[in-house]
């Protein structure tokens, strides 16, 4: 964390904004729309209604388009990973993150998580995108290809998103095309370890119908010389909407992954033949009215996945479902959302090299819940919902949350929010292999936090956030070794706390730094106790530099501080700009300090490699 190469670099950063400053009077004005976007942006995962964070109970970030644009990676899961406090996701090489127990795309967030069943919803245009026989997220499916903007809830959302959503949920928002005419991008790199990658976007809006389409191609042989890891990840999304009316659009949103990924095992037990083949593939359809009764929107969704593993595993599963809300205003000052939504996920699989039929299984879960929010005098904001869940293998649950919001001043705010949150078992916890338990008991918490949010003049922002999380039955391995057994781990207590801060001092200049610190208890199993984010950007002329440092301390392999790991410090940097023409680059610098450090217990990480990309857009 001290090393002199880190701090000199973003001493570096810092000196040259300061000089490139000057070269323009240029500052943002009081009004800047830019400067209050980015302070204070516009969140719809929290509530199913716009919302700007500062309105709202939950503790929440995003991650805009040009921060999508500048990171150095094509992983949303990474993205976030280099982004956001509290949230952990574990990585084992350049590319991708492979699929089943042991691979990586773990997802920790405040101590919950970090194994396959994670308890991080992540939804792709608001609907649930996770393994329907597993439980668990498949993280190559998610790449930042026709992403505009991700919205990230920092602790329960279930009142809302009903199981998986204990920790925070995750929400991938499509692009959408809106200026008129045609857009074209064309993007090709290559990099070490020969990386090699493509993609196109092509954008359409006439009138009423505006269309976005993107595909990619991306590759690697992989940083181990030891073993195989090798990835190739073929990725299409495509959405089209349709306004009918002022009032009513449709709305089709598509995804495809196609993925083959090697797992190359720890540095003690070498994989040379560790592959596994991944097809992903969903959609859903969604009709949206705005008028006298309030917003009313119906969506059906579903995913499919196909999977094979050099181990002989073939399975097919699929999530279908509906998800119908109300947003309406009853009186001066409040706004509330209705809703009703059903899933029916699971699957089948077998052994192909054993001739062994795992079987077929489903899970049916409802949902019905409204949420109320409730202006007073101006400067209170009562927040409150209630949601019953049935599950047709646990029955049924009652899942509330409620918050207040006090607006100090126009710069000084403070929230305080009680919720809980609730995760299923997954099939392949109660059904599958010698880890199986069909007498697991579902996961609860209650999470508790009170926040402050501070603005300094025009282009600062402070955020304090302290929370505590209780509860029961968590589902863990019985031991860190083979065999071991699912069970519920009994209660547990996490607390911690994060400090971020956001600083646009000029049009050209922006710094965001986040600090974050947990004390999981027992439950330690990737879930760091200590991570910094920090991210610094500078525009000069056509020309963008960026700038991330990852800290990562107090993290292990294992539950109960078994398995202890080196704390690790990476610092990337990236350039880009225009060349002619329509024509631009981008070179990114990953690791740049050739930091020795893993991420996931055994799995050593690449050192310093180079990515260099160019690109050609036409229209807008």
């Amino acid at each position: 964390m001290s090393s002199k190469t880190i701090l000199s670099l973003f001493l570096v950063i810092f000196l040259s904004t300061s000089i490139f400053a000057k070269e323009s009077d240029k500052t943002i004005p009081d009004d800047s729309i830019k400067v209050k976007y980015h302070l204070n942006p516009v969140i719809i995962t929290a509530t199913k209604t716009e919302d700007t964070e500062r309105d709202i109970v939950a503790s929440v970030s995003a991650i805009n388009y040009s921060d999508i644009q500048n990171l150095p990676t094509s992983s949303v899961l990474e993205a976030i990973n280099l982004s956001i406090p509290s949230i952990y996701i574990t990585e084992w090489g350049v590319m991708g993150f492979g699929v089943a127990g042991n691979a990586a795309g773990k997802i920790s967030v405040r101590g919950l998580g970090g194994s396959a069943a994670t308890q991080v919803l992540i939804l792709r245009n608001g609907r649930p995108d996770f393994m329907g026989l597993m439980g668990c997220t498949i993280a190559d499916d998610f790449s930042t290809d026709g992403v505009e903007r991700v919205e990230i809830i920092r602790g329960p959302a279930s009142f809302i998103y009903g199981t998986n959503a204990t920790g925070g949920v995750i929400n991938l928002i499509p692009y959408q095309q809106k200026n008129e005419g045609i857009y074209l991008n064309f993007n090709g790199s290559t990099g070490t370890f020969n990386i090699k990658t493509g993609s196109a976007s092509l954008g359409t809006k006439k009138n009423r119908i505006s269309s976005f389409t993107t595909i990619s191609l991306r590759q690697t042989d992989g940083h181990r010389t030891d073993a195989e890891s090798k990835y190739k990840g073929n990725h299409v999304t495509s959405n089209f909407t349709y306004d009918i009316s002022d009032n009513t659009s449709l709305k089709f949103n598509a995804s495809y992954a196609d993925i083959t990924v090697y797992d190359p095992g720890t540095i003690d037990d070498p994989h040379t033949d560790n592959w596994y083949d991944i097809l992903r593939y969903g959609g859903d359809v969604t009709l949206t009215n705005s008028g006298s009764l309030g917003k009313s929107v119906v969506k059906f969704h579903g995913n499919f996945g196909n999977h094979k593993f050099y181990d002989g595993w073939k399975s097919d599963d699929r999530t279908l479902g509906v998800m119908a809300y109300n947003t309406f205003k009853p009186f001066s000052g409040n706004s509330t959302v209705v809703g009703f939504d059903y899933k029916k996920y699971g699957g089948k699989a077998e052994n192909t090299f054993g001739d062994v039929n795992f079987g077929e299984f489903y899970v049916s879960e409802y949902g019905l819940y409204i949420h109320t929010k409730q202006i007073f005098l101006n400067r209170f904001i009562y927040s409150s919902g209630i949601r019953v869940e049935k599950s047709s293998q646990f029955g049924s649950e009652i899942i509330p949350q409620f918050g207040l919001i006090t607006h100090i001043s126009s710069t000084t705010s403070l929230r305080a929010s009680a919720g809980k949150g609730f995760r299923s078992p997954s099939l392949r916890e109660l059904y599958f292999f010698a880890p199986k338990n069909p007498d697991l008991q579902p996961e609860e918490m209650w999470n508790y936090e009170a926040g402050l949010t501070q603005y300094i003049g025009t282009g600062l922002k402070f955020d304090l956030t302290l929370y505590q999380s209780k509860g029961k039955n968590m589902i863990r391995p019985s031991n860190p070794g083979f065999p071991f057994t699912w069970v519920n781990s009994g209660e547990f207590d996490h607390t911690g706390y994060e400090l971020s801060a956001k600083w646009i001092p000029s049009d050209f200049i922006s710094f965001n730094v986040a600090w974050s610190q947990v004390n999981p208890g027992n439950e330690t199993l990737y879930s760091p106790g200590k991570k910094l984010n920090a991210q610094a950007v500078l525009h000069f002329r056509s020309f963008t530099l960026f700038g991330d440092l990852i800290y990562v301390g107090d993290l292990y392999g294992a539950d109960n501080k078994e398995k202890p790991m080196d704390d690790y410090t990476v610092v990337n940097l990236s350039i880009k700009g225009p060349l002619y023409s329509g024509f631009g680059f981008k070179v990114a610098v990953k690791n740049l300090f050739n930091k020795k450090y893993q991420s996931m217990y055994g799995y050593p990480m690449p050192g310093t490699y180079i990515l260099g990309s160019m690109t050609f857009n036409l229209g807008k």
